[in-house]
């Protein structure tokens, strides 16, 4: 199958495996968890997953860690840790819809930081591309303005800046590392910083039942396939495309939602997906997949 093609079914595996986070974090917030705790046991179980199959099936990654790009990878977790703590804030002072359209506003940093750092380059398709994708966001999600505040908006601003970080740095650290080695270095880096915050804040006390327990370990799986995919598929598309595909993660938490939630989805909700599809196909056939004949050349020149 065509590698390019590969890329794509995994940012969309990603987006549908990261879009079960916000349905699980109903049941985790309903049983007593926080927001640092659901973030961060995340992220430990994330961790926990990636570091026992590299123990069975990755052994020799171990002998890397004195050839990993420490900076890139810090960077990295570090971004995500704060896009993750201010989007789950953002939501207790805004509406969830508009906390999600806010989020994913990082499309467009990374769109432009891909410009100027990568020279990746869309034509007039992709840019209207990424716009139909927005717009598809906003009538998936649905946006309340009647719950609005300055804070609230900010932190969703700031959570999405934060976001196009995580997505530059360790696209970075994927030119000198393999998906599964920089997928756990980053969920390490990133479960790091927020436990500083919860134990500095007092809100890591695990006071909560059983049922939000199995929430954060479940989101903790989904988030390890989640992340894996998205690396992968990244290197294979680049930043920006990646970032529009991943728009099927808002898409799955709606479906999700109301299946196991009871919400019910309006026609302007389906309308909206299909507009997101539209977008996302557009960006990814803005750019110039490569043949076969290209990649037979590139492996001469490599060997």
């Amino acid at each position: 199958m065509n590698r390019y093609i590969v890329g794509i079914l995994l940012v969309i595996l990603s987006g549908i495996c990261y879009g079960f986070t916000p349905v699980l974090a109903v049941y985790a917030y309903q049983g007593g968890a926080t927001v640092s705790e659901y973030v961060f046991l995340r992220y430990v179980v994330a961790s926990a997953v990636y570091l026992l199959y590299i123990t069975i099936y990755k052994r020799n990654i171990f002998s890397m860690l004195g050839t990993i790009p420490v900076v890139l990878l810090l960077a990295a977790g570090t971004s995500q840790a704060v896009a993750a703590y201010l989007y789950m804030s953002a939501v207790k002072s805004i509406s969830a819809g508009l906390a999600a359209v806010l989020f994913y506003t990082y499309i467009l940093w990374v769109a432009v930081w891909g410009f100027v750092f990568n020279k990746e380059r869309l034509k007039l398709s992709g840019i209207a591309g990424v716009a139909l994708a927005l717009i598809g966001l906003v009538m998936v999600v649905g946006v309340s303005w009647g719950k609005i505040c300055t804070i609230g908006i900010f932190m969703g601003l700031a959570a999405a800046l934060a976001l196009s970080g995580f997505v530059m740095t360790s696209n970075g650290a994927m030119k000198k590392l393999e998906p599964i080695a920089a997928s756990a270095f980053i969920c390490i880096l990133t479960a790091a910083p927020l436990f500083l915050l919860g134990s500095a804040t007092g809100t890591l006390n695990y006071q909560m039942s059983t049922v939000a327990w199995l929430a954060c370990v479940a989101t903790g799986i989904f988030t390890s396939i989640a992340l894996f995919a998205f690396m992968a598929g990244m290197k294979l598309v680049g930043s920006t495309t990646a970032s529009v595909l991943c728009t099927a993660e808002p898409v799955t938490a709606v479906v999700f939602s109301a299946l196991l939630l009871s919400q019910k989805m309006s026609a302007l909700q389906l309308f909206g997906g299909l507009v997101i599809l539209i977008g996302a196909v557009l960006v990814v056939t803005s750019k110039r997949q490569p043949d076969a004949g290209d990649v037979q050349l590139s492996k001469v020149r490599d060997s």
